[in-house]
């Protein structure tokens, strides 16, 4: 019998614990560089310098530059598009939109304020992203504790560059919502109908986002947001199940 296999199993863990380490060490030497001189001011050359690795080893981590900011930078949009993704068919889906989303917004970190004389908004543009989890690795949960997530706030709202790259990233969650949504009720939405739809909602979450960080900002605790949210967010996903609606046709 072959002793082999743990041997190789054993080599393979490490390998990868030295990988997520040197894509831990790059993120965080970027997000360093960026809090202190800017993110447009920073070359990936410079962030593969001060991290001791080579700059190919950054784009092999990160293949581009925004990349190394977003890996701190989950948008709720992206989990809210992974609820659903996951969602059984059986479930309906405002019902559980409704319930879900006022939970999962009421526990967002407080937003960081923005710079003195910044009017600009960070990621809470249309699909632009709410609010971020700290997470180099890209997944996990959101941790809003955690000093870093202000300190993403802080650079996303002094960079035009990075707020345009949040866009972007939103025009694609709404295709892959549209798309899912699509494979959930393929008999009644053709292309243009999903996208309107995945618009409505990710428009939806964007509102809920910015009304849970103004709540929060007027120190409401996490319960009476969720309450807030619930009847507010209740009234707008209703339209899923309703429609818009038109005028009443004449009884005959």
């Amino acid at each position: 019998m072959s002793t082999d296999q743990p041997h190789e199993e054993t080599v393979k863990t490490r390998h990868e614990r030295r990988r997520i380490q040197t894509r831990e060490r790059i993120a965080d030497t970027a997000l360093t560089l960026f809090s202190e001189r800017g993110y447009d001011a920073v070359t990936i050359a410079e962030i593969a310098e001060a991290a001791d690795v080579a700059k190919q080893t950054v784009v092999n981590h990160f293949p581009a530059k925004e990349d190394l900011l977003l890996a701190w930078h989950r948008p709720v949009e992206a989990d809210v598009i992974d609820l659903i993704d996951q969602l059984p068919l059986s479930t309906p889906l405002p019902e559980f939109l409704k319930e879900e989303l006022p939970r999962m917004f009421a526990k967002l970190p407080e937003a960081p304020k923005a710079p003195q004389g910044g009017g600009e908004r960070a990621a809470a543009g249309p699909q632009g992203g709410g609010r971020a989890a700290v997470d180099p690795q890209g997944g996990g949960g959101r941790a809003g504790g955690d000093p870093r997530l202000a300190r993403v706030g802080a650079i996303i709202m002094k960079s035009p560059s990075i707020q345009d790259a949040l866009r972007r990233r939103g025009s694609r969650y709404q295709e892959d919502l549209a798309a899912i949504l699509s494979d959930r009720v393929p008999a009644r939405l053709g292309p243009v109908a999903a996208r309107a739809l995945a618009a409505f909602i990710l428009t939806t979450v964007t509102a809920m986002v910015e009304e849970a960080m103004r709540l929060r900002a007027g120190g409401q605790p996490a319960e009476q947001i969720a309450a807030a949210l619930t009847e507010t967010a209740g009234r707008a996903l209703d339209i899923l199940d309703t429609g818009l609606g038109g005028p009443e046709k004449p009884s005959e």
